[in-house]
């Protein structure tokens, strides 16, 4: 980019006065303050002062201690987190640097914790609770093995605890049990500062056929920039190869915009694959290795939020609130912020620009894989950039035709993880078969939580479009962001240069063959089975029919590519496999948490395997 040494370098954060925590973490006594809709990236937690280490915002420090026989002895620190900027931190488990049995399975050594209002537990092999078994299992590629040699640390509920949220209401933790959140390694302060990728006049223009390009000094060819977190640092210099990098994962966050409590949460799993045979060479791959595996964290900042100073482009932002919530997860345009050029970029562009940043060769030639996750909004968010960006780096895939060409690309990998909802591709939804509800299928005596299979009783449902009294209760059903029709009060110049181009007089196949060709897999918390309310349409809609609960809207639209998939005859793919398009897991004993999705076996293998 022109702009691209003018615009790299920012300005440290604001020292703050901080107190350390860790004591006070140790034992879940933490105090927090009051929820805040900003994420406050100017104050990261300190840890420790002598040793300059601090974890992200909306986290707190666990202290590794020496040895049994030096208890009182820190070594350095770990940052827990939460599921929820507006929930606190639960406990800190005790860690020793010498303790291997502190393992929270065969392969992960590293610190531990639970959420608020549960406690640490442990168990031999013999009596780990049935619910957590699959924790230490391990994927083999094909199916599961046991590793049930060293104890089993989970979490139980804690009956004293009486947890509060950070706006003083009574948490209601609904399971007796839950896994661990593995803790990832404390930052020093020049680690946890926040960077900027430039984002080019180019980018801004490119979908919305615009002659406006310009031509003139370096200062003026980019916009803004987007802000970004990473292990790695500032990467985006124009100067700068990394040939060590060979796996980049971009964790897009959710609606509390943490973006830095997805790069702590991202950074665990990284240490936990190092650690785990399962993914191992195989020929000519092996095993990613910390110094070999970049990650980004992209803050979509909004105006609320408190961002740090920066001596050259601003930040880019999106508004938090109009024309609906969360308005980057849809692929909205930024707010104003260039007041020459008057000019505003897609969420969803600004999201190419990094893509692209990490194919370029120039910068990271032995980059082999890139894997972009989103959790809830962020789910949201990967699953429509997915389906509608037109990046060059999308290249590869599985299908033999047009959309998957042949080239020196990374693999591109994209997880959707827990969305509330989806863009649908076409007009029709599930609907039951008749006017009894699908509650009149046969019980099978186990809860929902419990049930790792399908929760939508598919031989009485049926894939169609909505009759008119259906459609006449709920007109948006298929308005974007539900579905791809234009929708007015959500303007999406992105998605209707993209997307709208490739549906013919409501033809979809070359848009659907398009985006089945990319290699896309989802996951669902077993537990996430909270009945919604609907956004659209009111009481009983269900969000333009998608399904009560964000684990039953995603096996639905799971089910709806399969069966168009069919109907397509699978967009002319080839190989001896069963043929499916895309992929899904659910997480076992998991619910609405981005933590324990990423660091789960399903996580880890969704994004590494």
């Amino acid at each position: 980019f022109f702009c691209m040494l003018a615009s790299h370098v920012t300005l440290p954060m604001r020292r703050s006065k901080f107190t350390a925590v860790a004591a006070a973490a140790l034992t879940g006594l933490l105090v927090l303050p009051l929820l805040s809709l900003a994420y406050d990236a100017e104050n990261p937690v300190l840890c420790d002062v002598e040793l300059n280490l601090f974890c992200p915002p909306s986290t707190s420090c666990c202290p590794t201690f020496k040895s049994k026989l030096e208890p009182d002895v820190i070594v350095g620190y770990s940052c827990l987190m939460s599921w929820s900027t507006r929930f606190p931190q639960g406990p800190c488990c005790p860690h020793l640097e010498e303790d291997d049995d502190i393992a929270i399975s065969a392969s992960w050594g590293g610190g531990t914790g639970c959420a608020a209002g549960y406690e640490c537990a442990s168990s031999s092999p013999d009596f780990i609770p049935s619910l957590l078994r699959h924790q230490s299992d391990q994927f083999d590629g094909l199916g599961r093995r046991n590793t049930h040699s060293v104890k089993e640390h989970y979490c139980r509920i804690n009956s004293t605890a009486n947890p509060v949220d950070k706006q003083g209401r009574p948490i209601k933790n609904k399971y007796e049990t839950m896994p661990r959140y593995r803790a990832c390694e404390s930052f020093t302060r020049d680690g946890i500062d926040v960077h900027g990728i430039p984002i080019p006049v180019s980018a801004a223009l490119a979908y919305k056929n615009s002659s406006l390009v310009t031509q003139s000094d370096s200062k003026e060819q980019c916009i803004g920039q987007l802000a970004y977190y990473s292990n790695k640092g500032q990467f985006t210099a124009d100067d700068r190869t990394d040939s060590d990098i060979t796996t980049a994962v971009i964790g897009v966050h959710g609606s509390g915009r943490d973006a830095g409590t997805y790069l702590c949460a991202l950074t665990a799993v990284v240490t936990d694959i190092s650690k785990d045979q399962v993914f191992a060479s195989k020929k000519d791959r092996r095993r990613p290795l910390p110094k070999d595996v970049l990650v980004v964290a992209p803050w979509f900042m909004s105006p609320e939020d408190n961002a740090p100073p920066t001596s050259s482009l601003p930040y880019i932002q999106w508004d938090d609130q109009y024309p609906i919530p969360h308005t980057f997860r849809y692929g909205a345009e930024s707010t104003k912020i260039d007041l020459k050029h008057n000019m505003t970029i897609s969420s969803f562009g600004a999201m190419d620009v990094l893509l692209e940043q990490l194919c370029d060769r120039k910068h990271f030639p032995n980059l082999r894989r890139i894997v972009v996750v989103g959790h809830s909004a962020g789910g949201q968010f990967v699953q429509r950039w997915a389906l509608s960006s037109n990046s060059w780096c999308f290249g590869g895939g599985q299908f033999a035709n047009r959309w998957a060409p042949e080239a020196d690309l990374p693999q591109v990998r994209v997880v959707v993880a827990n969305p509330r909802s989806f863009a649908y591709l076409d007009n029709r939804r599930y609907f039951t078969l008749s006017d009894q509800t699908a509650a009149a299928d046969d019980d099978d005596g186990i809860s929902p939580a419990d049930n790792d299979g399908t929760l939508t009783p598919f031989d009485k449902y049926q894939l169609r479009p909505p009759s008119a009294a259906e459609e006449d209760g709920c007109k948006e059903f298929n308005r974007y962001e539900w579905g791809l029709d234009e929708n007015e009060e959500v303007p999406a110049p992105y998605i209707i240069n993209n997307v709208q181009k490739l549906i013919d007089q409501g033809d979809n196949s070359e848009l659907f063959c398009r985006y089945v060709s990319r290699d896309i897999v989802y996951l669902s918390g077993q537990r996430d089975i909270e009945t919604l309310g609907s956004q659209i349409c009111g009481r009983g809609k269900e969000d333009g029919y998608q399904g009560p609960s964000r684990r039953e809207r995603s096996e639905r639209f799971f089910a709806s590519l399969q069966l168009r998939g069919r109907e397509v005859e699978f967009c002319g793919r080839s190989g001896g496999k069963t043929i499916q398009v895309h992929d899904r897991h659910v997480v076992k004993n998991v619910g609405h948490d981005h933590g324990l999705i990423f660091q789960s076996p399903e996580g880890m293998q969704a994004m590494f395997g």
